[in-house]
């Protein structure tokens, strides 16, 4: 289960070499100012705050620009805690056209890994990463976006890194809902990302001239129906992720396996 986490890693490096759609040097002479983005931003995360919970479906895909790619679709549900965000999941990936399917807890005190055909001890099913051990599990969620985490599509609704370039209204899923189009400016993402891997992800997504752009879909009170990034490449779509959002306020049940299905991260064969 260790090494295939691992390989799994260009997931998320291959923001390195990507470059984002949209030119915001045709676009942005009609743009509306930049307020109105912080207005979109707060209202969105007041309106997850206010219900909590919800179901999303997550297509996405990375590519080198050549051969090499990794695909993923991703079901599951998210829950707004105090103390953070909880999320169950099952993940369909494939890495070079192999498909394996992972499922993942992710709690305030570490996440739980399945991984579908791994080798596990005897009687055990689920690993267990936390904090001090969860690298190779960070890096394949960080393949959602910055807050490695699903939805993180909207981490890109950001007003000190991006700007509105257009909106319109437009019906998702049988939802009305209004479409902002966003450029994101990745050194000024940077700028306010945490993480420092995915800080550094950005800063040379600027250094190699790279542009992020960014859509999101909201219903009439604010909250997400549908949320994309895409980074381009010599006019390429490298990378992309997209996660429609559905059952918002729902209850959702969120909670870690069976204690006895569970083994420590160290333990797993390697």
């Amino acid at each position: 289960m260790r090494r295939f986490l691992f390989a799994l890693v260009p997931l998320a490096l291959v923001a390195c070499t990507a470059a984002p759609a949209g030119d915001p040097a045709t676009t942005t002479s009609s743009s509306p100012p930049k307020g109105d983005l912080a207005v979109l931003a707060e209202r969105i995360e007041q309106r997850r705050a206010e219900l909590g919970t919800a179901a999303f479906h997550t297509e996405g895909f990375a590519s080198d620009g050549q051969a090499t790619e990794v695909r993923n679709v991703v079901d599951g549900s998210l829950r707004q805690d105090a103390d953070g965000l909880a999320g169950a999941m099952t993940m369909d990936v494939s890495t070079g056209g192999q498909p394996k399917k992972i499922s993942l807890v992710v709690l305030r005190e570490g996440t739980y890994v399945q991984v579908e055909g791994a080798p596990m001890p005897a009687g055990k099913k689920w690993g267990f990463y936390t904090s001090a051990n969860s690298g190779e599990v960070s890096a394949l969620l960080r393949g959602f976006g910055p807050s490695a985490m699903a939805g993180a599509e909207l981490d890109y609704v950001q007003p000190r890194a991006a700007l509105i370039v257009g909106r319109g209204s437009e019906e998702v899923d049988g939802v009305p809902t209004t479409r902002f189009d966003l450029v994101v400016d990745p050194l000024k993402m940077a700028k306010v990302i945490e993480d420092q891997d995915i800080q550094l992800q950005h800063t040379q997504l600027a250094e190699y001239g790279v542009k992020i752009a960014a859509t999101v879909w909201v219903d009439g009170t604010s909250a997400p129906v549908r949320a994309e990034y895409r980074f381009e490449l010599d006019g390429k779509v490298v990378k992309q992720s997209t996660t429609r959002f559905r059952d918002w306020g729902r209850p959702v049940a969120i909670a870690a396996p069976d204690p006895a299905e569970v083994v420590p991260a160290e333990q797993l064969p390697g």
